[in-house]
């Protein structure tokens, strides 16, 4: 028992020093504008477009991934959108600690339930978190996004 008494200060000094050390200097580079465009809105296009119903001339035609290439791309467009929420959240790009930090942690929760429906091959999964990716992306843009304006 008395040992234990004679570590807890080292530990807790221990303990301090690593919470004081300096971090790895983060350096936003994109703004949230950049952000949406070069990540955000491809990434969510090729979800919405890799699974669905066409009806034309020729018929009613399911599409959906065919080979392991595409579903590797959309996986890979899954993991980036689920990033991107991540990136909302960073670098003083945050409009606020409430609503923002909740939206942001939103889209990266929808990117991960696209990246396993994708991983699963599962294209009505992958349909439904389109459908939840969409409703992010409203809530996000009813609130912040003002005709105009450089960023959402």
């Amino acid at each position: 028992m008395r040992k234990i008494l004679n570590m807890t200060p080292i530990c807790a000094v221990l303990l301090i020093v690593a919470a004081c050390s300096r971090q790895p200097p983060f350096k936003p580079v994109g703004s949230v504008k950049q952000i949406m465009a070069a990540a955000i809105v491809p990434s969510s296009e090729v979800l919405f477009d890799a699974v669905g119903t066409i009806v034309s001339a020729k018929g009613v035609e399911e599409i959906a991934p065919k080979n392991d290439e595409e579903w590797t791309n959309v996986r890979n467009h899954a993991i980036l959108l689920a990033e991107s929420g991540n990136l909302l959240m960073l670098g003083g790009r945050a409009k606020d600690n409430g609503e923002w930090m909740k939206i942001a942690q939103a889209l990266v929760d929808a990117g991960v339930v696209a990246l396993k429906a994708a991983e699963a091959k599962n294209p009505a999964a992958l349909f439904d978190a389109g459908a939840g990716v969409y409703e992010v992306c409203e809530r996000c843009h009813s609130r912040y996004w003002k005709e105009g304006r450089d960023n959402p």
